[in-house]
């Protein structure tokens, strides 16, 4: 097995619009990678949290990749989300990727019954057996309850099987402690939408951000300027095109929600791109109060009158 390209860039993990009736709109997806495509992003992820994985049968969640791959064509990268509980299942979807022409899979360690160490080398050991594109571990305990320290991810790494982690923690030190433990070959992504020229700065090599679907040109002019070090250019675009929306996704409503996913979705719609509908148990409906903050921030960008 040849060395593996080292992946890097501002990557969005972008949503599966679906058809009112809850089946895959392919058209819009599509659409969705056209918009990220022509704001100039480094790639996509499909079927990830972002992408409703969870609500996404194995079938559905390997035509969403597929799909991603040819509207793609070959104009961004393509890491595709494969994760899964059974490992066998994660090893069929990643297979499928690769054939599929996907530049990398995203794993999320399995969730609900967070399994031992020893099983989740096995499992990454797995996967890593079964394709030779770039494997990037998502690494996030607020979901999946599997909280890991750095020196196991790190050996993952130094043992050859994984490439990348999406590090979901948001912590600048273990991004710092992560490259200790490893070299440079080590692909480590900020996994949070908050703060980026913080951590751009600071040893990550990229940004996977949720709100880049929504506002991809502002997301991508602030990661450009972090990585190319001019800091304070950076942090006044950071405030300039960032802050305005900020709020939308870490205020909640007046019943304690925040509901970032539909509002992702309602504000592309706002914007002319077909991204679709939700799947239940989420509801697609945004409060009055929350529809009205996203349209006086659209405006605020000059993307609706």
């Amino acid at each position: 097995m040849g060395k593996r390209e080292k992946l890097t860039g501002i990557i969005i993990p972008m949503i599966t619009p679906f058809n009112k009736d809850e089946s895959v709109n392919f058209s819009g997806l599509k659409e969705v990678v056209d918009f990220l495509v022509e704001n100039g992003v480094d790639g996509i992820i499909p079927s990830g949290s972002t992408g409703e994985m969870i609500a996404l049968t194995k079938e559905e969640q390997m035509a969403v990749n597929e799909a991603a791959v040819k509207a793609a064509d070959g104009r961004i990268k393509v890491i595709a989300s494969t994760g899964a509980y059974r490992t066998c299942d994660v090893c069929e979807m990643s297979q499928a990727a690769q054939a599929a022409g996907a530049d990398g899979v995203m794993v999320v360690t399995p969730w609900y019954m967070a399994p031992a160490q020893d099983e989740l080398y096995g499992h990454y050991k797995a996967i890593r057996e079964s394709i030779d594109i770039p494997v990037m571990m998502y690494h996030n305990p607020y979901y999946s309850t599997c909280l890991l320290p750095d020196e196991f991810i790190a050996k993952l790494y130094n043992d050859g099987l994984i490439d990348a982690v999406k590090e979901r923690q948001a912590d600048v030190f273990r991004q710092q402690n992560l490259r200790y433990l490893t070299d440079d070959g080590f692909g480590i992504f900020y996994g949070y939408d908050i703060c980026p020229v913080e951590t751009q700065a600071c040893w990550s090599d990229g940004w996977v951000v949720g709100t880049g679907n929504l506002f991809p040109k502002e997301n991508t002019a602030v990661y450009r300027l972090a990585k190319e070090r001019k800091l304070e250019e950076a942090m006044k675009a950071n405030f300039d095109l960032m802050r305005p929306y900020l709020d939308l996704f870490i205020k909640p409503d007046s019943c304690g929600n925040v509901k970032w996913l539909q509002i992702i979705k309602e504000g592309l719609r706002l914007r002319g791109i077909d991204a679709g509908y939700c799947r239940k148990p989420v509801i697609d409906e945004l409060p009055a109060e929350t529809e009205e903050k996203l349209k006086a921030v659209l405006r605020g960008y000059g993307y609706i009158d």
